[in-house]
């Protein structure tokens, strides 16, 4: 029992050498063992070595079984993965088994061979009915994974939590918010998980009020204040433009990641408070909490809201330093930074000159520009950019005559605004009618 204890410690902190070594010293390992030993190589992605240990091991057993097809399905070999699934005896197939092979093709987005072998199982568990509906939200096929949620008698917490956070994660808040009034209908109480998603989506909802409810029900019932939800608390105070509560919250934190830190910047990004959200852009570094894109993506919004130039540039060339790479949207941050800045120019060959191919954002948002800035000659520029690049690829194409033609009228040019009207009505495009939203109380 010590030795295989040991065997499996050194597995699990990745040094499978000293687990090799007590695992070959010991003269009477036993299936447990060899378990240990297998798991060990599976859990530092040495599949080959965990095989040709599988293939010396005399006595196999359910786990020993399992722990190849999962560490297969882990490494993204489900060919391996199916091929020992199909040689395991019939007696040593259990309902775990079927459900790691489930998981392992669910977890690699083929929800096709997922469900083949989801409705060949005899019996199923609550995980495994989880599994389905959380691989069919992730690909977003919400309809399907709301039919396996109603094909169910009988649910758990485990259960209506993927129903929720799949609804959050693909946009269907409001869904979201009855499916958790409903939940509490069927007595079941709310976890961490939960609270975490709903949180979310009274965030993306702007539902303070509800929100407040939430943080409510978190104190009475005593939830567990893990960093999930104390995230979520401070983004949805902070996307609802409660910064005093979110910033409340977030200094109130013991341990702060990299999450945090973007909730906190990006909040104040959103709402307008660009310098502050440039201040605790400086205080997380000095924190050692290293960014990510998000972060970085933040701060060049706040700076391109709140004109700071200086600091954006600061902030765009330190991505290199953090190791990340800028894509198409810290590009088009920073181009529209320029572009509001005046400095049409130098967003003009940043534009031409970086590594991808700018989209309907970038070009729109310089062509804005032009039009605040009112400098037709490099709207002239930008749509000539436009037909260079892609011939009916860029889908705007239609938007960008009209603010030319805008451009042009704002400057009195009023024969060069008719003639982009009548090139844009010769090409068949038609100008999208505007419309309002009004919500009824």
């Amino acid at each position: 029992m010590v030795g295989t204890s040991l065997v499996d410690m050194y597995g699990k902190c990745r040094d499978v050498v000293s687990a090799r070594k007590m695992f070959d010293f010991m003269p009477n390992g036993n299936a447990v063992t060899w378990n240990a030993m297998i798991g060990g190589y599976i859990k530092n992605g040495d599949t080959k070595s965990a095989n040709i240990l599988f293939e010396k091991m005399a006595g196999k057993t359910s786990v020993t079984w399992n722990e190849m097809i999962d560490g297969y399905a882990k490494s993204g070999d489900m060919v391996m993965a199916r091929q020992v699934f199909n040689n395991v005896p019939e007696g040593l197939k259990t309902v775990v088994t079927w459900t790691v092979l489930v998981d392992g093709y669910a977890s690699h987005g083929d929800m096709e061979a997922a469900k083949e072998m989801f409705e060949k199982m005899t019996k199923r568990n609550f995980y495994i009915w989880s599994v389905m509906i959380s691989g069919y939200f992730k690909k977003g096929d919400v309809d399907k994974a709301r039919g396996i949620f109603y094909r169910m008698s009988e649910r758990n917490l485990v259960v209506w939590n993927s129903l929720i956070s799949g609804y959050v994660q693909n946009g269907m808040c409001e869904e979201a918010m009855e499916a958790f009034k409903r939940m509490q209908v069927d007595c079941f109480e709310p976890d961490e998980v939960t609270i975490a998603s709903i949180l979310s989506a009274c965030a993306q909802l702007g539902q303070l009020d509800v929100g407040k409810e939430i943080h409510e029900m978190i104190v009475s019932k005593r939830i567990a204040l893990n960093e999930f939800v104390l995230n979520g608390l401070a983004d949805m105070y902070a996307k609802c433009g409660d910064l005093s509560q979110a910033r409340l919250i977030f200094e109130q934190m013991s341990f702060k990641n990299y999450a945090a830190w973007n909730v906190l910047i990006s909040g104040f990004a959103i709402n307008g408070h660009c310098r502050e959200a440039v201040d605790f852009f400086s205080r997380m570094e000095k924190s050692k909490v290293k960014p990510d894109e998000v972060t970085f993506l933040s701060v060049l919004f706040a700076c391109a809201h709140g004109g700071l130039v200086e600091e954006g540039l600061d902030a765009f060339y330190k991505m290199e330093k953090y190791g990340l790479t800028a894509n198409i949207k810290h590009f088009g941050c920073l181009v529209d930074l320029l572009a509001r800045a005046g400095k049409l120019q130098e967003a003009f060959d940043l534009v031409k000159e970086m590594p991808v191919e700018p989209n309907d954002t970038i070009l729109g948002a310089l062509l804005g520009a032009c039009r605040i800035h009112s400098n037709t000659v490099m709207a002239e520029r930008v749509l000539e950019l436009v037909g260079k690049l892609n011939s009916g690829c860029i889908s705007n194409d239609d938007a960008h005559y009209v603010l030319l033609s805008n451009i042009y009228a704002a400057s009195e040019r009023w024969q060069k605004a008719e003639g982009i009207r009548v090139v844009f009505s010769n090409k068949g495009l038609e100008k999208a009618p505007g419309c309002s939203t009004v919500m009824v109380i």
